[in-house]
């Protein structure tokens, strides 16, 4: 596992921060899911996060907050309150995690003249749906803090590239081998995409800040 190279607040000419999400049932994002695109014998990623929480206990789980927005690591969950979490999910008749959040970090760092993204969080995202078994929309059930998750991704291995070499997990955050949707990036008024705009807009938005990223990335380059 390679460590993130230090950046200098100096050196930070330009930074923005988004958040994403990425649905597992995406052809590009099966190998999160074991049974679907990785490994034999291998967890998927959700699958490896409750071995981190409950056997390994190297990593911490944080309370996303009544309303699901506190993605700012500030409340841990107890052992106690993670087996009761997973308990109630295991009572499902199926997986109800099929989406995870990330946020992610930005940086434009003008001593190596390179952009970089880097993740800060990532959370696994609950279905929420009606009495009927309507979707009504996600929520997330905890936000782990990415650095600190670095280290059990980095151990397990979740698909192979074309030579047959292994991929962990750290591999496919790293060499960003996934696909997301972009549903916010920092503004002062902390709007999010489907608060101002819905179905094939809010798509067409998120697209759209997609390669705002990434033509920054070029100008400042160039600059």
């Amino acid at each position: 596992m390679k460590p993130y190279e230090a950046i200098r607040e100096a050196d930070v000419m330009w930074e923005r921060r988004a958040w994403r999400t990425v649905d597992l049932n995406d052809p590009v994002n099966l190998p999160f899911r074991a049974s679907q695109g990785g490994l034999p014998g291998c967890m998927s990623l959700f699958g490896l996060v409750r071995h981190g929480l409950l056997d390994e206990g190297g990593i911490v789980a944080y309370d996303p907050g009544p309303t699901g927005q506190d993605d700012a690591f500030r409340v841990p969950f107890g052992r106690e309150a993670l087996r009761t979490l997973f308990a109630a999910l295991d009572t499902l008749s199926t997986s109800a995690v099929t989406r995870f959040m990330i946020k992610e970090d930005w940086i434009f760092d003008k001593r190596r003249s390179v952009m970089e993204a880097r993740i800060i969080g990532i959370a696994p995202m609950l279905e929420l749906r009606s009495d009927d078994g309507e979707l009504r929309g996600h929520r997330p059930l905890f936000w782990l803090y990415y650095p600190e998750c670095r280290l059990l991704f980095a151990r397990w291995a979740a698909s192979a590239d074309k030579d047959g070499r292994r991929l962990s997990f750290e591999d496919l955050f790293a060499q960003r081998r996934f696909k997301g949707t972009i549903v916010k990036v920092s503004n002062m008024q902390d709007r999010t995409l489907s608060g101002h705009r819905a179905g094939l807009d809010a798509l067409l938005e998120s697209e759209g800040l997609r390669e705002q990223l990434f033509q920054m990335g070029f100008d400042l380059w160039h600059y």
